[in-house]
């Protein structure tokens, strides 16, 4: 009696450890090169490296012109608007962290200076921007044939001239990601 119960036990402890590893690692992004497991959502990870594609897309297209005798242009980022699924403080936290990750990228990438509009009040010296940087994060849901949903993100960015209200740059970052359909219920 006490071994039945025994391996009853590591029967079902075994049935839920794999029930619980595969609700972990069942969504994959569907990028040919990617073989890391990940979330549906969209992750601190696709954060990073969405922000660095496309900070180095406008670094290395050399889309900012510096005006006369200016050793950097300087821009304004806004906060990122945030047209996904995530609602509520979810939805304030992944605008704010794409908004910031964007600052971060483009002050460090030593070719311009982010304006801080909240600081310059009360600055000294006043600085007239040159750019504006807009984002939009969009996600669209696909259900396929066998049930699994497909996810795309994709951050669609704008630089502008404050000037003359040209558009200079424009990218689009997508973020693929393929949920089999037990995980795209949850």
């Amino acid at each position: 009696m006490t071994i039945r119960k025994g391996i009853a036990s590591l029967a079902i402890a075994a049935v839920a450890a794999t029930t619980f590893s595969g609700c972990a690692t069942q969504t994959r992004r569907y990028a040919a090169n990617e073989t890391r497991q990940t979330v549906a959502g969209f992750s601190e990870e696709d954060i990073n490296d969405t922000v660095s594609r496309a900070i180095q897309s406008i670094c290395s297209q050399d889309r900012i012109k510096l005006k006369e005798g200016a050793n950097r242009a300087v821009v304004i980022v806004e906060d990122v608007a945030n047209d996904t699924a995530s609602r509520g403080r979810d939805a304030g936290v992944l605008a704010e962290s794409l908004g910031q990750s964007l600052r971060d990228e483009l002050t460090n990438s030593g070719k311009v200076f982010v304006y801080n509009k909240e600081v310059a009040q009360y600055a000294a010296v006043k600085v007239v921007p040159q750019y504006i940087l807009r984002g939009r994060l969009t996600q669209r849901n696909l259900v396929q044939d066998d049930g699994d949903r497909q996810l795309e993100y994709n951050l669609n960015l704008t630089l502008i001239e404050i000037e003359t209200g040209l558009e200079f740059w424009q990218k689009r970052v997508h973020v693929g990601k393929l949920a089999d359909k037990m995980n795209a219920l949850r």
